[in-house]
């Protein structure tokens, strides 16, 4: 189980997966909790780009393995 925090308006979202996508043709990346767009951002050209930028606006304040 994975619990975001949005550091800039409070908003906390769980879920089991956290998923990066970059669109090449955009420039743009986004951030899915368990299919859920929680986060995007534009001006990004590669998955260090994107977790940067969403590290700046969220914390990790809980990840436990769900398999053990």
């Amino acid at each position: 189980m994975i619990e975001i925090i949005n550091d800039i308006n409070g908003a906390q979202f769980k879920g089991a997966d956290l998923e990066f996508f970059i669109d090449d043709d955009k420039d743009l990346g986004e951030v899915y909790i368990d299919g859920n767009l929680v986060f995007q951002s534009d001006s990004i050209f590669n998955e260090n780009d994107l977790r940067t930028k969403f590290e700046e606006s969220f914390s990790i304040i809980k990840e436990e393995s769900i398999n053990g």
